[in-house]
């Protein structure tokens, strides 16, 4: 088996555009984005993941209004030339995409947006903050294949730069920017079939997790003072199989297995390595999310909060299916 096998070529396309594709992600929350030390771990970051797709960077937003822009008509302002100057008690938050139209899901894409100082409190890590900033990415699933430097690689890199409090990577799913609602149904749809999707929203993670974890993805960080809850380091290397903790700067990477998983309990597939990964962190996992949906569509299930809650939960207990 190759550094990634997906059987499943998820994509969902209509009349209106690209609304749904699969795609590995990277999740990454942290604090403190009205610094500028901060700000330019950010830019960092971005730069890196533009030299790896600018070329097809598509549309952005205007920094002000969130209007789109599209980039294939005129040039248009990049962060490092604004993002530095925002106040620092004001909130930022930039988009690039690779869709054909603004609204498609492209996996190639980057969202980042940051809290003001006001939003936040400085002194420790898990105290009462009122939000957390994060960004998250996109990478098409045959992306890291033929390359030297793989996923988590970067994951660390990046998680290091910006001092992660919690972050994740693995399969995800492109949603389409403007038709979010409409796709919830299908999103949860798929989170149940699929147990190695990594299913979020940055802009309620960034509430609901300001003290506890998701469940986690192939790759999920987690920042001192959560390894210090869980008994330290040394606790997590003596429960989890050799060579699944790393360190970065500002906590531990928990790899669970040499490649991400997605599962599919319609062919009996499970994540035997995300259920073990979820036992050694479930401690400091989420019991309290309120849920990721905006609304119901046609009377579908979504992931409102218990629905939300349950997924957060589904590597508890003995699996459905046998791990192949």
């Amino acid at each position: 088996m190759g550094y990634m096998d997906v059987s499943n070529d998820i994509r969902v396309e209509n009349a209106d555009g690209v609304m749904l594709k699969l795609c590995l992600n990277v999740e990454i929350y942290f604090r403190n984005a009205w610094r500028t030390d901060v700000r330019e771990a950010v830019l960092a970051v971005f730069n890196e993941y533009r030299e790896y797709f600018g070329q097809e960077f598509n549309w952005t937003t205007n920094p002000n209004t969130g209007r789109w822009k599209s980039l294939k008509k005129t040039p248009y302002p990049y962060p490092g030339e604004w993002l530095l100057d925002v106040p620092q008690d004001e909130e930022w938050e930039f988009v690039f995409h690779g869709g054909e139209k603004k609204t498609d899901a492209s996996d190639i894409d980057f969202v980042s947006l940051g809290g003001g100082k006001a939003r936040t409190i400085e002194d420790h890590p898990l105290s009462n903050q009122r939000s957390l900033s994060y960004l998250y990415c996109h990478f098409p699933i045959d992306f890291f294949i033929d390359r030297d430097e793989k996923l988590p690689d970067i994951f660390k890199r990046w998680c290091s730069l910006l001092n992660a409090e919690q972050a994740y990577a693995g399969f995800g799913l492109a949603i389409s920017h403007g038709y979010e609602t409409r796709v919830d149904p299908l999103v949860y749809q798929l989170g149940q079939r699929f147990p190695g999707l990594n299913v979020g929203k940055g802009t309620t993670h960034s509430l609901y997790l300001l003290s506890s974890i998701k469940s986690p993805a192939w790759l999920t960080a987690i920042c001192q003072p959560y390894v210090n809850q869980l008994g330290g380091e040394a606790a997590l290397q003596e429960a989890l199989p050799d060579g699944w903790v790393s360190p970065y700067d500002g906590g531990v990477i928990i790899q669970a297995g040499p490649k991400p998983l997605l599962g599919d309990r319609e062919q009996g597939l499970d994540v035997a390595p995300y259920r073990q990964a979820a036992q050694a962190l479930r401690p400091i996992r989420s019991t309290k999310h309120g849920g990721i949906a905006k609304g119901r569509v046609d009377g579908q299930t979504v992931f409102h909060t218990q629905e939300f809650r349950e997924w957060l939960s589904r590597f508890d207990g003995e699996p459905e299916v046998s791990h192949d």
